[in-house]
């Protein structure tokens, strides 16, 4: 056997071990489990079927023997690899498609064993079951119900590059196999390796894109409510400030707070009080807009920016929350919420004095005897009476008539 031949079966086989053993650390982590038990097996599946080919030789004494192991190795890599892939896109693989395609790839194989043949007769039948085992992966993955990131995209495009060019080169050995059983066999070699091992790299970018996102979120979710937490909460009042005053548009920041939630946790729990605040996170984010951000900023403590949202909206936006956060409870647990409503136009005209102007129209709401809403323009009285005058224009100067002005007097 060639030196160089020799020289590439182990490359080979050291970059699937190491493929299949990063997939196995994953499977570990619990980091897409199923997918990555898939891979783990394809790619040791595909390590051993390189050392067969490396170990027993072309001309020995059981060719039989050898190309069933290396073929049915060959199958269990393929399956599991493109079985990781549709888990990938969140699909349920379908046992009858990858025994088809085992089959595909199995059944010829035993007949050139059986009838001797000639070791190209399977080939076309090799081909069919890659060409197959590829259409679906890329369609799947497609179609993949998660946001698509880089390494999906990239083994998309890899996939859909590498189908041509399997079916030439499968193809061409079949050819060649014809006369030369050794250019076969270093068609096959050369291709299958060099398919998996491509899918598996962009495979283990997409994991870790997936890795860093989902560091990114929890660093950025509360974990109780799954809501924005304090760090996103500054973030987005930020961002929502800069592009309120460059585009000079309204913007309306809301606080709330659980009443009496310290006594709450003490008569009823620790769990009691999670339900409470989970409850009223359920009650938040069913209640406002998409465009709007929603974030617990606190122990019970809320916030809501609302984006192009005057106050006068946002306040009728608070007595409809704490009417539907009093209703929320149940027959044992009854909870309410203070609110503070600020907007951007009064003054305040950067996030620490927003959130601030809130804060206060907040402590005045607890002040005036809680389960009530606060404005910052004028945090004594209730809103209820001067509602719908927030931000309305002022009436024109009207002009006395006087008795001897038109009219027949």
């Amino acid at each position: 056997m060639p030196d160089a031949y020799l020289t590439f079966l182990s490359i080979t086989i050291s970059i699937c071990l190491l493929l299949a053993a990063a997939n196995l650390m994953l499977a570990m982590r619990n980091i897409g489990s199923a997918v990555t038990l898939a891979f783990a097996l394809g790619y040791a599946a595909m390590a051993l079927t390189m050392a067969v080919a490396a170990l027993m030789p072309v001309q020995g004494p059981l060719p039989g023997l050898r190309l069933a192991l290396v073929n049915g190795l060959g199958a269990i890599s393929m399956v599991g690899l493109w079985s990781g892939l549709w888990l990938r896109a969140g699909r349920r693989v379908n046992a009858r498609f990858m025994g088809f395609i085992t089959a595909l790839w199995l059944l010829p194989v035993i007949g050139v064993i059986v009838f001797s043949p000639g070791s190209s007769a399977y080939a076309p039948f090799a081909t069919a079951a890659v060409f197959a085992g590829i259409v679906s992966s890329v369609w799947n993955l497609y179609h993949k119900g998660e946001t698509k990131n880089a390494g999906d995209w990239a083994l998309i495009a890899w996939l859909t590059l590498v189908l041509p060019v399997s079916t030439v080169v499968l193809l061409v050995s079949v050819t060649l196999g014809r006369t030369d059983s050794q250019g076969l066999w270093l068609s096959y070699l050369a291709f299958m390796p060099t398919v998996f091992t491509g899918v598996g790299l962009f495979a283990l970018l997409g994991f870790t894109l997936d890795v860093i996102q989902n560091s990114q979120k929890l660093a950025l979710t509360d974990g109780l409510t799954e809501l924005f937490n304090r760090r996103a909460f500054d973030r987005e009042l930020a961002v929502a400030v800069a592009r309120a005053q460059r585009y000079q548009r309204d913007l309306t920041l809301m606080l709330l707070d659980i009443d009496h939630f310290k006594k709450l946790n003490d008569t009823f729990g620790h769990p009691a009080g999670d339900a409470v605040i989970r409850s009223v996170a359920r009650v938040l984010e069913q209640s406002t807009r998409r465009i709007d951000v929603v974030a617990r900023i606190g122990g019970e403590e809320f916030a809501v920016i609302l984006a192009d949202t005057p106050p006068s909206a946002a306040l009728r936006l608070a007595e409809r929350l704490r009417h539907a956060i009093s209703e929320a409870g149940s027959e044992s647990i009854r909870f309410t919420a203070s609110f503070g409503v600020a907007g951007l136009d009064e003054g305040h005209q950067d996030p620490e004095s927003l959130l601030k102007a809130a804060d206060e129209a907040l402590y005045a709401a607890k002040s005036a005897g809680r389960n009530c809403v606060r404005y910052a323009a004028d945090p004594e009285r209730s809103p209820d009476n001067f509602i719908g005058l927030v931000n309305a224009k002022p009436e024109p100067p009207t002009v006395p008539v006087s008795e001897n002005q038109g009219g027949n007097h």
